[in-house]
């Protein structure tokens, strides 16, 4: 049975909408994150200014995984706005001393704490990946335009993508191919799987995560399949691009606000704004350039492997006061940190499956990212599956 208290300050609201009488999801429950529609539930993305408003409809992308038979049981707490990397106002269920993440960490915690099977979020910046992350669960960001923005509370229209988080593989496995409106894939070769692993060549990545990536690489090779290491250039300068694009794009979708508006939204939000009024023309053409660039270059690096694995954080996660962490060994805003990686996938817009490093003794065990091509979603969790099976299985 699910807990009843909501220690975890998981939820905006909790409810129950029962999902149709049979279909693939059916016997699951889910939760949404509270920017994203539900008719007659909380809709406020976190803002107080919004703190009275009731979505007037369903988002489509809800719809969907009601008429597969999952329930709904709630409103997770967002980051205000999804501008941070957090959700301060939630407690990380497996360890308390943690940030959740952010900034879809009430579906994570919903998750984590046993509240629901699996949640819906969205992904700007890594938001779904990041708290799953945290919290030891996975997560699955879809091909960009694979699912409906619809209903959603847009933060950078252009890098927006609804995503999941989820207690198990298989779980997510079934509700993304379902959000997707896929067909179930098979588990491909597994004797023959390209797979590329991405090396740190900028030490970016604390030195326990890049071993653990070395343990990951060394039981694969071992298990058949065909190892490529691949070093991505340039990852502090494309997340610092995306972080232009982000403001930008925030800061049409907030301008008609008034002054007084604007400050009655979430922190967060608010510096994010005060920054985007700074960006020059120039400066956010420079942000595409970089965008269209990294685009090229990843699209041509993933074409002669079947996907490609990455961390989800170059660094474990941060106590849950941490506002600024060590970086390569230097000091920077906690946001920064925690999307240095994940960003790159909303930029491209390539299909992602965020796994625990099943070698990880860590607690929660280090994030993977497993990449695939453009579109090759319903593959992507057949690969995740087998590369789950080829570490943990003993040899």
């Amino acid at each position: 049975m699910p807990p009843t208290e909501d220690r975890f300050d998981a939820f905006v609201e909790r409810t129950c909408i029962n999902g149709a009488d049979t279909g693939p999801l059916s016997g699951l429950t889910f939760a949404v994150k509270d920017n994203v529609a539900v008719e007659g539930q909380a809709f406020t993305a976190g803002h107080p200014l919004l703190a009275e408003r009731r979505a007037t409809a369903t988002a489509p992308c809800v719809d969907i995984l009601l008429k597969a038979g999952a329930g709904f049981v709630g409103m997770a707490q967002t980051d205000a706005g999804g501008f941070g990397a957090s959700t301060p106002q939630t407690s990380n269920p497996i360890a308390p001393d943690l940030i959740v993440g952010g900034s879809s960490g009430g579906s994570a915690a919903a998750v984590a704490a046993g509240f629901c099977d699996f949640a819906v979020g969205t992904d700007t910046g890594g938001s779904v990946r990041i708290p799953a992350a945290c919290t030891g669960l996975t997560s699955f960001k879809p091909t960009y335009g694979r699912v409906s923005n619809d209903g959603v509370w847009p933060l950078s229209p252009q890098l927006d993508h609804v995503g999941l988080i989820a207690r198990d593989l298989d779980i997510l496995a079934r509700a993304g191919t379902a959000l997707i409106d896929g067909t179930a894939s098979p588990e491909g070769e597994r004797d023959n799987l390209r797979i590329g692993i991405e090396t740190d060549r900028a030490g970016l990545f604390e030195p326990a995560i890049s071993e653990e990536l070395n343990a990951l690489s060394e039981r694969l090779e071992a298990a058949g399949h065909t190892i490529t290491r691949i070093a991505i250039p340039g990852r502090e300068q494309i997340a610092e691009a995306h972080g232009v694009i982000v403001l930008s794009e925030a800061g049409n979708i907030y301008a008609d606000l008034t002054d007084g508006e604007r400050s009655r939204l979430g922190k967060a939000a608010v510096a994010g704004l005060r920054h985007a009024e700074n960006l020059s023309v120039e400066a956010v053409d420079a942000a595409w350039e970089w965008s269209r660039a990294a685009s090229n270059r990843m699209q041509a690096t993933l074409d002669p492997v079947d996907l490609l694995i990455s961390p989800a954080l170059p660094i474990a996660p941060p106590h849950s006061e941490a506002r600024r962490v060590l970086l390569g060994g230097a000091e920077v805003p906690l946001v920064v940190a925690m999307t240095l990686l994940t960003c790159l996938g909303n930029l491209i817009g390539n299909p992602v499956v965020g796994l625990p490093n099943p070698l990880s003794s860590a607690v929660p065990r280090t994030g993977l990212q497993i990449m695939a091509g453009l579109g090759e979603d319903e593959i992507l969790f057949g690969h995740a599956a087998w590369i789950k099976r080829d570490t943990e299985d003993p040899y």
